[in-house]
């Protein structure tokens, strides 16, 4: 087996392991979750079993998975007396009813929590929780106090986990359950039931560029968004061909550089070839933070 081979199928197995998962199978047979609340017309053609148009494959969303799962083992290793990936029945004031999994309950604190892993937690740090994720854990609140295991007045705790590593401090958000949350959240769903009754589309909630990457429906829920125009002119083309090739190489170096600036951490010199490395503070508004330089010293060839 070629190393080609080997990676080939090492991410297929991957992919298929995660389409395996409860909550893969679950939007599959027209199955909606607290997780599944980000996009109204996406709800509308998984509970009418649309075609799937697009294969989605996330790597971050896959490795964020595996740390997710890293991190509920090394939370129930040191604190036994939590419960973990709790399944919870949950049935909404309207008779919606739906399943899913808190991951952290502490019955003492009264609270559940939810792991999120996050490409940088920065962003998050400064405008706060997300509206879907807070949604989410509020929905697991309800299951939880409806079956007696939290009781009113419960905490709603998001954990965001920058799942790069480069932030080591998770960001922590929590609040006391609220159910003005709750009565929204059946709102979204009215909508998404008007639509499926009256054989309308519903609203799509996600910016197009979340529907390329994200969205398995995508195709053919934006199919005006998939030009439709061939470029048939051989030096056209072969510009497009060019800078599509040339954004990959440059995506590419980007990762090359963060693996090196990575080992590169705290070292400032020269190396033989006069290659100099070191770290600058820079001000900013947010507040100070240090900055990389590397460049060639003058006179290096």
């Amino acid at each position: 087996m070629t190393p080609e081979e080997y990676g080939t199928f090492f991410a297929t197995d991957l992919l298929v392991a995660d389409m395996r998962r409860e909550r893969s199978q679950a939007a599959q047979q027209g199955r909606i979750g607290p997780s599944s609340l980000t996009c109204r017309e996406r709800v509308r053609r998984i509970k009418t079993g649309a075609e799937i148009t697009d294969k989605v494959i996330s790597t971050s969303a896959l490795i964020g998975t595996y740390i997710h799962e890293g991190i509920t083992e090394a939370r129930r290793t040191i604190n036994p007396k939590l419960l973990f990936d709790v399944k919870v029945d949950i049935k909404l004031p309207n008779g919606t009813v739906m399943t899913g999994s808190a991951d952290e309950v502490d019955i003492e604190e009264n609270s559940v929590t939810d792991y999120k892993t996050v490409n940088g937690i920065a962003y998050r740090k400064r405008v706060g929780a997300d509206d879907s994720h807070l949604r989410q854990v509020h929905l697991y609140a309800l299951g939880l106090m409806q079956a007696g295991v939290l009781q009113p007045g419960c905490i709603v705790r998001l954990c965001y986990v920058d799942r790069s590593g480069a932030d080591e401090e998770p960001f922590v958000y929590q609040q006391e359950f609220d159910p003005a949350q709750i009565l929204w959240i059946e709102e979204w769903l009215s909508d998404v039931d008007y639509a499926i009754k009256n054989k309308e589309e519903a609203s799509r909630d996600w910016p197009v560029t979340m529907c390329r990457r994200f969205c398995p429906y995508y195709s053919g829920c934006r199919p005006d968004d998939i030009p439709s125009l061939a470029i048939t002119i051989p030096e056209v083309a072969e510009a497009a061909n060019t800078y599509h090739e040339a954004h990959l190489q440059e995506s590419e170096a980007k990762k090359i550089k963060e693996g090196a600036k990575e080992l590169l951490a705290g070292v400032e010199g020269m190396t033989r070839e006069g290659v100099t490395v070191r770290w600058l503070t820079v001000n900013s508004d947010n507040g100070a933070y240090e900055r990389i330089e590397v460049k060639k010293a003058r006179g290096g060839e």
